[in-house]
């Protein structure tokens, strides 16, 4: 299916027992490819560190379509990658590998869902929902505590402190042109809380 709306996710972490470390993530508008062309590009991001075998990876997909009058179509692409002891040239291989492939998509996309450079409320406004997407924390706990903008480059780059002392960041506009690409992290791997077992009486 080729979706009027479509978001794409690549996940960077080591342990699935914790949040990931980063997370890039695209927002176009009728991309003109069908959900398994654009994973067959993202399959170029774990081969991204040279090594005769990929990173561990997964890639889950869901499309759905909507019609109220008017119909619309939705597709949500996200990737996880595995990292292990990528840092250095290896995370910047693979950062360098997401760029390409996103870069890709823009140009067979008739826009994305900004088109212009977000104002700096946009932008911190932005960064908090994506933080609460891939983080499970609440927007309003999040101060930004330092911010700054490329003009140049189209690009916020914002930090923020959790009430409870974490720290997270946002990229809003993490590639040039692309306004609607939003990197996010977090300082120091965050536990994922474990399940709530069931109710044996229920």
């Amino acid at each position: 299916m080729r979706a009027q709306e479509s978001r794409i996710s690549v996940a960077l972490g080591d342990d699935l027992g914790h949040y990931p470390d980063e997370v890039w993530h695209l927002e176009l508008d009728h991309l003109d490819m069908f959900t398994e062309e654009v994973i067959d590009e993202l399959d170029a991001v774990p081969w991204a560190e040279g090594k005769q075998a990929p990173s561990h990876s997964t890639v889950s997909a869901t499309t759905s379509k909507h019609s109220w009058g008017a119909s619309g179509s939705y597709s949500e692409i996200i990737m996880q990658v595995s990292t292990g002891t990528a840092g250095g040239v290896g995370a910047t291989a693979i950062a360098a590998a997401i760029k390409v492939v996103y870069e890709k998509l823009k140009g067979r996309a008739q826009g994305d869902s900004w088109r212009r450079m977000a104002s700096a409320e946009e932008a911190a406004r932005l960064g908090r929902s994506r933080i609460h997407q891939y983080y499970d924390v609440a927007v309003d706990k999040l101060t930004v505590v330092q911010s700054s903008v490329d003009v140049e480059a189209q690009r916020h780059d914002l930090e923020f402190l959790h009430e409870d002392g974490r720290k997270f960041g946002a990229t809003v506009g993490a590639i040039t042109g692309m306004p609607s690409c939003t990197r996010v992290w977090a300082e120091g791997p965050i536990e994922r809380t474990a399940p709530t077992p069931p109710d044996p009486g229920e």
